[in-house]
């Protein structure tokens, strides 16, 4: 067997993990739908975060080609990419009708916050990542950055108001991408 599908198959595992984990907690909430009072915030980011695994798998792909020799730091760096966006899928909406509580948006302020972070790390990550396969700068990357600071500004802000706004620009920024690849491939 190639390095590559030994990579590729360690690595899916995780992104399989993720967006399962981001569809059951969906799947759950919806479920207990009359026990806790929903909020479209936390879905909203669960949708950004399953299509970011989406992007990965479907950019893991091309990686074979771009890569000629595989090496231990390339399959940590991986592996960190991965992990982070996985914990985000974790974190990001609770398991069960007992961890919600009764409300999604007093949850996601007090727990759910804690998924951006990991999804911040996973941005920036993106940049070693893209310099080394690429040797494309930080500069040509303005969608990590913006990443970055939507997902950090998600997690300290108090205010509602401050917090819709960038999770609908999280949400625009993701669909943008998504066209984007649609188009391109």
């Amino acid at each position: 067997m190639h390095s590559f599908q030994w990579i590729q198959a360690a690595l899916g595992i995780i992104v399989g993990l993720g967006m399962t984990r981001v569809i059951i907690s969906v799947v759950q909430i919806c479920v207990a739908r009359r026990q806790v009072k929903l909020d479209w915030v936390p879905f909203i980011w669960a949708l950004n975060i399953f299509f970011l695994l989406l992007q990965f798998s479907w950019n893991f792909v091309e990686l074979d080609s771009l890569i000629s020799r595989w090496n231990f730091g390339l399959f940590v760096l991986l592996m960190g990419f991965v992990i982070t966006l996985f914990i985000a899928a974790a974190l990001i909406l609770p398991l069960s009708e007992a961890q919600a509580g009764s409300d999604l948006s007093s949850w996601f302020r007090s727990d759910g916050r804690w998924a951006m972070p990991f999804l911040a790390f996973y941005a920036f990550l993106a940049y070693p990542f893209n310099w080394y396969l690429a040797e494309l700068t930080p500069g040509s990357n303005p969608a990590s950055a913006i990443l970055i600071v939507m997902a950090m500004t998600a997690f300290y802000t108090t205010s509602r108001k401050v917090l819709t706004t960038v999770t609908v620009l999280n949400l625009l920024l993701t669909l943008a991408i998504i066209a984007e690849m649609v188009v391109s491939s």
